[in-house]
């Protein structure tokens, strides 16, 4: 069952303030997110700074950010695009398209494998990126050096060397560097006009700062800015969260730019089914938000970190992306599906149930409300209103709900017992007629602007 409008403008509003908050309690100095469900981007928001010594704030419909990882299902979707038109085959040896690893890897692995990340080929190398591995050659020196640990298939192993030998098979197939076949087959298409393979000059135009946050006593330094080079196929993506909502929505059945049907449910279905989630499809990584299946990928740069996910079966598709060294977004993109959920599940008892308020007249109390440096927000779930911790992992399974007493008197209908279950709440208002305080058991909540 998709979304009514209705059920994801409840749920735009609540992730909005919400992922504010977590933004603010991580420390992190700017975060760019947004939500799309079918051809409709339903929620688009930004808040904090792209750059902190200019103080310029975060546009969630320009600033780029390194997306690091992500990168690696638009290098998966490149080969796959290659495949659909018969360019290679996902069973072909990579010593057929790579012979400079011939003395390196065995004569089974495959690029399925690598796609997998099931060709036990080393993660990352022994050098520094800032430094090293700035061309081919020298990644097939540090890949020579101690290329494979085990044979294909016997163990999951995480490699950001096998998606740059990918890279250069794409390069073999398509007769064109990386960045050219990427630009040509995979943003164009979709008109990604603020999508660069790596930090080419473009790039920097709108470019966000990364930080790094290191412990709480420590001051926030800036991370700096230095090119994927070698393992751009791996790591080097700069996108928006505009840009990557659109790419990810072109994975949805029925969208026919850039995958067949066949290419997309194969990267999709799992093809390593690791000891706990995430999973691995061809490219993508998948796990579960209440109950519902998410296909996406991290990304982790220094001075930023970054997550995208969509559901196939939902139509639903989120972005986050922070300039930070912080979990933030990987919590945050699961909010956004969590809320997504709850709001449906809840819908239809959360319908209004007394001659006290429509879902018009609620919308005064909706907010964020403070007391002692803690807070508390009021959310709108169709016909009720709802308290929220925005401190919990899963905020809307534990939220209290609120049953009209009076205009603007509430009983503290569910929610948690050690709490203030069963107990009125009084919302009280300033001389404009605006609410502006939120009072139960002995506590008076201020209503804040976010």
């Amino acid at each position: 069952m998709l979304f009514s409008s209705r059920q994801l403008a409840d749920v735009a509003r609540i992730a909005d303030p919400l992922l504010h908050l977590r933004a603010l309690y991580a420390r992190v100095p700017g975060v760019a997110f947004g939500l799309r469900h079918g051809d409709e981007t339903v929620l688009l928001g930004g808040h904090g700074v792209a750059d902190a010594a200019s103080e310029g704030p975060v546009d969630p419909t320009s600033t780029s950010f390194r997306c690091a990882s992500i990168t690696k299902t638009f290098t998966s979707t490149l080969i796959m695009r290659l495949a659909d038109r018969g360019k290679l085959r996902l069973d072909d040896t990579v010593r057929g398209w790579l012979p400079w690893t011939v003395s390196a890897v065995g004569a089974d692995l495959t690029i399925r494998h690598l796609l997998m990340h099931a060709g036990g080929v080393l993660r990352d190398g022994g050098n520094d990126w800032s430094t090293s591995l700035s061309n081919t050659e020298e990644l097939r020196r540090e890949f020579a050096r101690g290329a494979s640990f085990t044979e294909p298939s016997v163990h999951f192993r995480y490699s950001n060397v096998a998606f740059s030998m990918l890279g250069e098979i794409a390069e073999q197939a398509g007769g064109r560097t990386y960045g050219t076949l990427l630009r040509r087959e995979v943003l164009t298409p979709l008109g990604l006009s603020d999508t660069y393979p790596d930090l080419v000059p473009a790039a920097r135009r709108n470019l966000a700062t990364g930080y790094l946050l290191g412990r709480p006593n420590e001051p926030i330094i800036e991370a700096g800015h230095f090119a994927a080079r070698a393992v751009a196929p791996a790591a080097g993506l700069i996108s928006t969260v505009p840009n990557l909502l659109e790419y990810l929505a072109a994975h949805f059945s029925g969208d026919q730019r850039l995958l067949s049907e066949y290419a997309k449910r194969e990267m999709q279905r799992t093809q390593w089914l690791r000891d706990e989630e995430p999973h691995f499809g061809l490219g993508w990584m998948s796990w579960h938000v209440d109950g519902t299946k998410i296909l996406g990928h991290s990304g982790g740069y220094p001075g930023f970190v970054t997550k995208v996910g969509f559901s196939p079966v939902e139509r639903l598709a989120g972005a986050v992306l922070t300039n930070a060294n912080s979990p933030l977004a990987a919590e945050a993109l699961d909010l956004l599906f969590h809320l997504a959920a709850q709001v449906r599940r809840r819908w239809s008892d959360a319908e209004a149930s007394t001659k006290w308020h429509t879902r018009g007249t609620l919308a005064p109390f909706i907010g964020c409300y403070r007391i002692w440096g803690d807070d508390l927000l009021v959310v709108r779930i169709n016909g009720s209103l709802f308290l929220v911790d925005p401190k919990e992992p899963s905020p809307l399974s534990v939220a209290a709900r609120l049953v009209p007493k009076g205009k603007r008197r509430f009983l503290i209908a569910e929610g948690d017992d050690f709490g203030h279950l069963g107990e009125i709440i009084t919302f009280g208002a300033d001389r404009q007629g605006r609410i502006a305080t939120l009072k139960y058991g002995p506590s008076l909540l201020i209503k804040e602007s976010l």
